[in-house]
Parts: structure tokens; sequence; C-alpha cells
């Protein structure tokens, strides 16, 4: 493999394609097309780093097909290749190479041998002294030690030349090899790898202008459709997949754990579940805010999106209790309800809008980075920005008529 870094110019110089996905075609089919043989694949370098690390791949997305056979996994990889390479989002696909690696076999025939009285351990002994060499001994040089081994060298290493090679026989007749073996050139395995004992091929996709849930979600449809798999054979999702299921597994647990302290925190600051309630109610509006950026920005919700939201869940609660805590300070004085509530809004008005501005301003630089560490940055920075703007309002115009609600 070999790695090759791109510092690309402006976005407003490119020439060629109008966005990375475009250009990453352009780079991809040149190359290809003037090294035949080549497989490019284009990715951004903390991606590329953090897919390694994930599943030893730097493909987005992995489908590990396992099984007993490397023939039958072959052929069953390649049709899995030939099923969603046609899904939208497919970029890069490459089948992982695991034949193609020349061999001789010599496989003796028995009967001949017999009949030319020759012994097997002769046939193997002469395959062995032309190709690897039959040892002799050691040479000492001083400290240093050297293995001799007695060496034929043929006149070519196909299989006629070594159908060439006579062996002497019991009776002491001579006999090429070719009569006593049948000799072929053969394409054997390149590599076998294997995961928990179990032989494995990938066949590795990274994707272009798509989000990784839904294309598994139609590859999945389209192997099981177009591919039939034989009992002992099965498929399996890695890559970023395998960690975003990993990951959302933990957020499940992580993610109520979370609303259930804030929630918490809000009855220990109040002490009334009225309050903390009211003032909880601004974290849907600020979630759907950041769906929102998600959807106007054309981004995929993702595990920096989540992480992102769980951000935007405590940074939303603290306008509400700078609100709540000041009508409660207005009814601990004695006003009314509607004047404590009317006159809360507008002095907490600069803190609030002070608050969600410095937030917003803050992840600004993240949501519109382009360089390297982008991909993790931007969403979650989306959806803080966009999620702070939504539960502003919420605060300003909102959250006062849910206090009225809430607390008569």
């Amino acid at each position: 493999n070999n790695d090759t870094f791109v510092r690309l110019k402006p976005k407003k110089e490119w020439v060629t394609a109008h966005d990375l996905d475009a250009l990453s075609e352009v780079f991809k089919n040149r190359i290809e097309s003037k090294v035949p043989g080549t497989f490019v694949s284009v990715s951004q370098p903390i991606e590329d780093r953090t897919n390694e690390m994930i599943s030893g791949s730097r493909a987005d997305v992995q489908i590990l097909v396992k099984g007993p056979d490397l023939f039958e996994l072959k052929r069953l990889s390649e049709a899995i290749a030939d099923a969603v390479r046609d899904i939208e989002g497919t970029g890069d696909l490459r089948v992982e190479r695991v034949l193609g690696m020349p061999e001789l076999t010599i496989k003796p025939d028995r009967a001949n041998l017999a009949r030319y009285g020759v012994r097997m351990q002769d046939v193997l002994s002469a395959v062995q002294a032309i190709r690897v060499g039959t040892p002799l001994g050691w040479v000492f040089e001083g400290q240093r030690r050297f293995e001799a081994r007695l060496l034929v060298p043929p006149r070519s290493t196909a299989a006629e030349a070594l159908g060439d090679l006579f062996i002497e026989s019991a009776t002491g007749a001579i006999v090429p090899l070719a009569e006593l073996a049948k000799i072929d050139e053969v394409e054997g395995p390149a590599q076998i790898r294997r995961e928990n004992r179990v032989r494995v091929v990938r066949v590795e996709v990274n994707l272009r202008g798509r989000d990784l849930l839904s294309w598994v979600s139609d590859a999945k449809k389209a192997v099981a459709d177009k591919v039939i798999m034989p009992g002992a054979y099965k498929v399996e999702w890695g890559g970023q997949f395998e960690n975003f299921e990993r990951a959302s597994k933990r957020l499940a647990v992580v993610v109520p754990i979370s609303l259930g302290v804030i929630f918490v925190m809000l009855m220990w600051i109040f002490g009334d579940s009225r309050y903390a309630a009211a003032v909880f109610a601004v974290v849907p509006f600020a979630l759907t805010g950041g769906l929102v950026g998600l959807i106007i920005r054309d981004m995929s919700f993702s595990i920096p999106a989540a992480v992102g939201f769980i951000a935007l869940a405590g940074v939303a609660v603290l306008n509400g209790v700078v609100l709540a805590s000041e009508v409660r300070r207005f009814l601990d004085e004695g006003q009314s309800f509607d004047h404590a509530v009317s006159h809360g809004a507008v002095h907490t008005m600069r803190a609030v809008l002070t608050t969600g501005a410095v937030a917003a301003f803050g992840f600004m630089p993240m949501a519109l980075a382009t360089g390297a560490g982008s991909e993790v940055q931007r969403p979650l920075a989306t959806v803080v920005v966009f999620g702070i703007g939504a539960s502003t309002l919420m605060t300003m115009f909102l959250l006062p008529c849910v206090l009225k609600i809430a607390i008569r």
C-alpha cells in the first residue's frame, strides 16, 4: 500500500469538480486509467486512520464473508460486490485479493512410480534439489555460520522444464519427471486472512454523498435478494458501521442517563417539579433545532452529531434556568403571576441572548471548518449552533407561556 497526501487549493479555484466527492472520483479515475491494475481509495487523513484502528481497514464499510473454502469465499465476495456496486452512494469498491499467486503443483502418479520402480522419496528429493536445494551441512567463519545447500539450477521455472528433470529408478533407468507426476501451473492463494480462526474475505466500500446507515440498509437488502449464502458461510458488516453500532448501544444508555441527571439537577435547583418540567421543556426544541441544522447542511446523523446533542441538552437548559429563577424571584417578592413572568422575560433577555450568542459564535469556526478533522467537528458544531438558536428563541418567547401553564 502507498499513501499520497494531497493538499487542496481553495474550492473557488477548482475547475474539474464542484465538491469533494466529485473531485475524489476524478482522482480515482485518472490514476486507475494511467496505472492499470491499481486500486485507488480516496479518504480524509483522520478518517483514514480511524477506520484502520477500528477494523484494520481504511474503508468506510467492510463486508466480511466468512466460511471454510477460499475459492467459494472468493466467488461469494465477488457476487456481493456486484450486488452493491449500483447502490446509490457506492464510491470506491474493492474485493480483497486472495488468489493470484502462481504455483507449480506436482502430483505423483503412483501407478507409474510402481511401473518404473521409482520411490516417492526419490521424486521429492529431486524436486527439492531443483527448487530449494539439498542441505549439505554448515560452514563456519569465526562466530558466523552459513547453511550449505546443493542446488540444481533449472533451465526454466516453467512446468515443462521441471518435467524434463531426470530421476534414476531402482533398475538404473533414467525416467523424466513428467512420466512420474502431473505438473501444473495453477493460481494459488496470495493470502489467507482469518478472524476468530475462520477464513474471511473482505469487500471494502468507501461512500460518496450518502450516509452510512441508509447505504448499509440498502446493501443488506441487495445482498439478501441477489446472493444465496450456503449454510456454512455468513456475512458480517464492519468498518465505520461496526463502530456506529457499538457507539449507538453505548449512547442508548448514556443519553437517558444524561437527560435524567439534567432533570435531577433542575429539581435540586428549584425544589419544585413544575419549574423543573417547564425548563426541561426547552430541551426537545433545542434537539429539533439541531436536527434541522443537519438537514439544512445536508449532513447525516453520526456519532459526533450525537455527542453534540448531549452537549446541546446541557447548554439549552442554562437559559431556561436563568429565566425561571428570575420569575421565581419576582413571585417571592409578592408580584402578581403575570407581572412576574413578563418582567422576568424582559429582565433576562440580555443574559439569554448573550449566553446563546457566545455559545453559538464559539462553535462557528468548527461548523465552518474544512481542514483535517473537519469531518468530526462540523456535525457536532452544527448541532450545537442550530440547537442553541432554537433553544434561545424558545426561552424568550415560549418558555414564559410554558411557565404560566406549569405553575398555575
